[in-house]
């Protein structure tokens, strides 16, 4: 099975438009979608629509959460929770109720799927390096896991003697004796320094996870959250991919 997987996608109906070109030029049995669908950027509804109708497996994540008032906005900073409030008052009561539905983690196809992290997947914690896979190899049992949340595409490898390694190659084959969390980077905000959208392929059979980079027009992104009165940082970081 061939899956394509995407995370984060926080309402940046530009980037999702340039994936969707280049979905088409790609095999592909499975869309994946590991959560943060609204927050940050001006298109909830159509970036909500378009999971809806096209996403086989659909999670979750923290700005989801907020935005029905499932989670816990304090610790959001001032830009997020403005955009989270605007966000609230702009979705459609069905695209409401649909957030509110979507469950943080699940295992299906044999894969472990969480928004932020397999231990605790409702505290919304970071998988940033090594360390933080000694909490979270523990808590699924499948020989894989994606996640998204930090934004950051990211490999942690656990080896059979539980020796736990950071990497990422745009290029990886899996090893038949080791586990694995990956981490798919974002297609609506990336924060890694590089300002172009990521997803990830992954092929079951010949175990390849394929990252791909990609631009599409940030431009215009930056336009709408100007127009719709969101705070100013939230176009300038796009261009930046911070």
């Amino acid at each position: 099975m061939k899956f394509l997987i995407l995370s984060d996608l926080h309402s940046n109906l530009e980037s999702l438009n340039a994936f969707i070109r280049i979905s088409k030029k790609l095999e592909y049995d499975k869309i994946i979608c590991l959560g943060d669908l609204v927050g940050y950027n001006a298109n909830p509804n159509e970036i909500v629509d378009w999971v809806r109708a096209n996403a086989d497996l659909a999670l979750a994540g923290n700005h989801d959460y907020a935005v029905v008032e499932k989670t816990d906005t304090s610790y959001f900073n001032p830009h997020a929770l403005k955009a989270c409030e605007w966000t609230r008052e702009a979705l459609t009561m069905d695209n409401f109720k649909y957030l509110q539905s979507l469950p943080a983690i699940e295992k299906k196809y044999r894969i472990t799927w969480a928004h932020s992290s397999p231990c605790e997947p409702e505290e919304w914690h970071y998988i940033t390096n090594p360390y933080d896979g000694v909490d979270n190899f523990p808590a699924f049992d499948t020989q894989l896991c994606f996640v998204g949340h930090t934004h950051r595409p990211l490999i942690l490898k656990q080896e059979p003697d539980g020796n736990i390694e950071a990497g990422l190659s745009d290029v990886y084959e899996l090893q038949p004796d080791s586990r694995y969390i990956i981490n798919v980077g974002s297609l609506g905000q990336p924060r890694d320094g590089n300002p172009q959208a990521s997803f990830v392929s992954y092929d079951t059979e010949t175990k390849t996870i394929e990252f791909h980079r990609f631009e599409y027009e940030v431009e215009c992104t930056q336009e709408k959250i100007h127009e719709e009165g969101l705070p100013t940082f939230l176009a300038e970081r796009l261009a930046a991919g911070v």
